[in-house]
């Protein structure tokens, strides 16, 4: 797959497209964005499920203020933001954020072969949002030498999107765990290892990454996920809040192609980490981890916790952290702190030769 770097016409002429299309849209912007999820204006990106709290202040609409990537200062990789061709979106394109160890095109490196990292972004973001709210710190644990070196590829999805097959803009699946993955492997140097291919993600990236894991788990070697949207099994538990996210989004977003209206049951559980856990006996070696806070906005905390209790019901080995306290996203800083963890337990299921590609930190450095 050819890629090519997006330069900043191209970028301003896309955003104009959005802009237009949302204008022309029966559902006034501005009303749209009050009922989404996200940090305060011109904050940090929100990560945010709809259904309720303030505005996205980073995505578009009014005050929108567009971030100069190059503030976020990295030691240890480059960053760009590259395009490919793939048949799996609807556009034939997809972008992704590249980072790359710093001295990954040095010749002494030439045979060196690297972990690769996969991120999904939650809903109202994209590739970027992970630039701002997590790349600082995959790049501080690699200067610690807490973290291999390794390769990081964030997946820009279109933003409200539910990582599957059949959406309107395409299929998300297989775009993520075959486009995203081969275009990785193809043209830079990912070592072949399963367990050195990880997928992680945020809110409903982290519902997708989970979803992908216990699915079909022989496709990565560790799945560690953050503020992940899980459900109850029963659809008639699922909170006001969320049924009426899908009650207003679901004809435009395409959502009832996929779920129903109403909802299906069997179409709800296919997504639904918690109705999959239920139903899984080998995760074939797959190492689990999955984290949210007590104090999260869309209730997923508790959420988290049954799909926890139903992972140990089921003999599923896993690591679950309810974080007291803890936040949705990547605004309050939950995120940040929590990627310390999950990166650490990342690292120790890395091939014996990719673990051992790491930072030797300088004393006092």
């Amino acid at each position: 797959m050819a890629a090519r770097f997006l330069d900043a016409a191209e970028i301003d002429m896309r955003r104009s497209w959005i802009l237009a299309a949302l204008l022309a849209a029966s559902v006034p912007f501005d009303s749209l964005l009050a009922q989404e999820g996200g940090a305060p204006q011109g904050g940090p990106p929100g990560g945010g499920f709809p259904g309720g709290g303030r505005g996205f202040g980073d995505r578009g609409g009014r005050g929108r203020r567009e971030r100069d990537p190059s503030t976020v200062q990295l030691t240890q990789f480059s960053y760009q933001r590259v395009e490919f061709e793939t048949k799996n979106l609807t556009a034939g394109k997809e972008t992704v954020g590249l980072y790359l160890p710093l001295d990954y095109a040095d010749p002494v490196n030439a045979d060196d072969h690297y972990p690769l990292i996969v991120w999904l972004h939650g809903m109202n973001e994209d590739d970027r949002s992970f630039h701002f709210g997590g790349a600082k710190v995959v790049d501080e644990m690699v200067a610690a030498g807490k973290l291999a070196r390794c390769i990081v590829v964030a997946v820009s999805a279109p933003s409200r999107t539910l990582y599957a097959n059949g959406e309107r803009s395409g299929n998300l699946f297989d775009l993520v765990t075959k486009d995203v993955v081969a275009w990785a492997t193809t043209n830079h140097r990912v070592s072949p290892e399963r367990r050195d291919h990880v997928l992680m993600g945020v809110s409903l990236g982290g519902m997708a990454a989970l979803r992908y894991g216990l699915a079909a788990p022989e496709l990565f070697g560790t799945v560690a996920t953050h503020s992940a949207a899980t459900f109850p099994e029963e659809l008639d538990k699922l909170p006001p809040q969320h049924r009426g996210t899908v009650e207003r989004f679901g004809e435009s977003l395409g959502w009832n192609d996929l779920l129903g209206s109403p909802i299906e049951p069997a179409k709800f559980a296919a997504i639904n980490p918690t109705s999959l856990a239920r139903g899984v006996k080998d995760l074939k070696g797959l190492r689990l981890y999955f984290d949210a806070g007590t104090a999260d906005r869309y209730g997923f905390g508790p959420a988290n916790e049954e799909l926890s209790k139903v992972l140990t019901e089921s003999k599923i080995d896993h690591t679950f952290r309810l974080i007291e306290g803890g936040e949705h996203s990547w605004g309050g800083g939950t995120i940040q702190k929590a990627l310390e963890v999950s990166l650490a337990f990342v690292h120790a299921g890395f091939s014996e030769n990719c673990a051992a590609n790491v930072v030797v930190p300088t004393p006092g450095g």
